[in-house]
């Protein structure tokens, strides 16, 4: 039976509508089957770790730059201090106070250096000399992110120092 030459028109038009349906549902399928919309997601999945920890390493050393840039103050703020003639336990007390918490009294060293044109150490002309010892370990990125795949995690040694002329004399002094 041919349906396009006799028959009744809504026959043809149904058997039209039938194959055209068939055909969509060929060319969808078809391309449902060579689609490549889960490939994205699934390279994004494997990138993601690694962005990660990129980006957190990242923010760890912003905050590594920050604590070197408070106790590099703090050492300048204690030499300073030392320079007016403040005691070592007060030059540390001060350090400390402006550390924000990141130092303690054991980080810290302080030293008397003799001047120019031979002025012993501790006197009027003379050099005092703050530093302080700070390592870092980075936690976030490379600490922790970075531990799961077995990498060590990263740190800084951290040193700052400053130096400032006195200006009054003070006894009992420890020599550079």
């Amino acid at each position: 039976m041919n349906v396009n030459s006799t028959g009744d028109p809504r026959t043809r038009w149904r058997f039209r509508h039938a194959l055209s349906a068939c055909r969509r549902f060929a060319v969808g399928l078809r391309s449902r089957l060579t689609s490549e919309r889960g490939q994205a997601l699934l390279e994004f999945a494997f990138l993601l770790p690694i962005l990660l920890v990129f980006l957190l390493s990242l923010v760890d050393f912003g905050i590594a730059l920050d604590r070197r840039e408070v106790i590099q103050h703090a050492v300048r703020e204690g030499a300073r201090q030392g320079s007016i003639g403040l005691s070592e336990a007060q030059i540390t007390d001060v350090v400390v106070d402006q550390s924000q918490g990141v130092l303690t009294v054991a980080d810290i060293s302080i030293c008397y250096a003799p001047g120019p044109g031979g002025a012993p150490a501790g006197f009027a002309g003379s050099a005092v000399r703050v530093s302080a010892t700070l390592t870092y370990k980075f936690s976030m990125g490379s600490g922790e992110l970075l531990g799961a795949f077995g990498v060590a995690p990263i740190s800084i040694d951290m040193t700052p120092s400053a130096e400032a002329r006195m200006e009054t004399s003070v006894t009992g002094v420890t020599p550079c």
